[in-house]
């Protein structure tokens, strides 16, 4: 079983929920039937996740809540499987033996590199076949043509901030092995391909939190710091260049203050229970563009909390293990990096919901509680 779990862990980044609704369904059946499989022959190491079960139970409480206060039947359905599976890969991972782990490890790198080959393929050939296909089929969508011709990487998801998001959550990856480091080089590259500000953002700050836990804050590595600021100031400079206003960083930042406004107005008329799981929709956006708020406003102040309470409790069982451990700390450090990297980018985008991408977070948090 291990696996036929490895091999679908493997595949679901390339299933973009949003591209292919279809192929999505059934991926996440399989994993489903394999998770339960698993915990009924297995059963569930609640030793493993002792640290997390009462937050867990009160976020499981609450999204079942959400669940029959919606009103939207297909929404909910599809957003409560999707916490469902998570839920289910958190406490399965959790058991794992060390082993098992260190492949895990292995796969989420190998999906990682192999679709950033795929994005630096895109750069340099994909959107010139794009675009001769658009012409060759008369396809007139100013939309499409728009969107292709600012060269920005998404493949094999549907926006470059996603692609991004999630290069940044897979590079510190390779810091757990020494001799995997070299693989930062095509990680990083597509990377700075999707021209994403918020993930290279985000990739800062998780360097920022990995050299704190490994005791590396050092000047020598603040300069590591100020480069990857440069190249992001260089990336704005080179976007806000562009003479379409739309595709400029402060129009973007712009939308997003918007969303989080409407977002919360929605809050405040729906603080206590929210207004149900799978019903949050804005006029331009079905994302609020920060997880934190779109949890609040579809599952209440106690879903928010519950999930807040899953994030601390995580934390502060990975860092105590981080403390305990010897060599087993630069294991350790990374998961840490690559954990902190997805719940900060979150704070700006809405890879939280893209199974695509979370299901990586919720194994993540796995690993960082599992005792072994």
């Amino acid at each position: 079983m291990p696996a036929i779990l490895l091999i679908l862990i493997f595949t679901r980044p390339f299933i973009s929920s949003l591209a292919f609704p279809t192929l999505n369904f059934f991926l996440t059946a399989a994993f489903l039937v394999c998770l339960l499989i698993w915990i009924i022959l297995k059963g569930i190491n609640l030793q493993a996740i002792h640290t997390l079960r009462y937050p867990l139970l009160l976020f499981s409480l609450v999204l079942f809540v959400s669940y029959f206060l919606s009103s939207r039947a297909a929404q909910n359905q599809e957003a409560l499987v999707a916490y469902i599976n998570g839920l289910l890969l958190l406490v399965t991972v959790a058991s794992f033996n060390r082993g098992t782990k260190e492949s895990l490890v292995k796969i989420f790198i190998l999906s990682g590199l192999t679709i950033s080959l795929l994005g630096i393929y895109q750069y340099f050939f994909g959107f010139r076949h794009l675009l001769y296909y658009i012409a060759e089929h008369k396809i007139s969508d100013p939309f499409v043509t728009d969107f292709l011709s600012r060269n920005r990487v998404f493949f094999p998801f549907v926006t470059p901030n996603a692609l991004g998001g999630y290069l940044a959550m897979i590079i510190p990856l390779t810091l757990s092995n020494k001799n995997r480091a070299w693989l930062i080089i095509p990680l990083f590259s597509a990377l700075l391909l999707t021209k994403s500000i918020g993930a290279l953002l985000s990739l800062c700050g998780g360097l920022v939190f990995y050299l704190f836990l490994t005791g590396k804050l050092k000047k020598r590595l603040i300069v590591l710091l100020l480069g990857i600021f440069t190249v992001i100031a260089l990336i704005y400079a080179q976007r806000a260049s562009v003479p379409k206003e739309h595709a400029q960083p402060v129009f973007s930042t712009m939308m997003r203050l918007s969303y989080w406004q409407d977002t919360l107005r929605i809050i405040i008329a729906n603080p206590l229970t929210g207004i149900g799981l799978g019903n949050f929709n804005l006029a331009h956006s079905r994302y609020a563009h920060n997880s934190y708020l779109q949890i609040w406003v579809e599952m209440g102040i106690l879903g928010l909390f519950a999930f807040i309470w899953i994030i601390a409790q995580s934390f502060m069982a990975g860092y105590k293990k981080l403390k305990l451990a010897g060599k087993e700390k630069y294991f350790i450090a990374p998961l840490f990096f690559a954990w902190s990297v997805f719940l900060m980018h979150n704070f700006i985008d809405f890879t939280f919901y893209l199974p695509e991408i979370s299901m990586t977070w919720w194994l993540l948090t796995g690993l960082l509680i599992s005792k072994e």
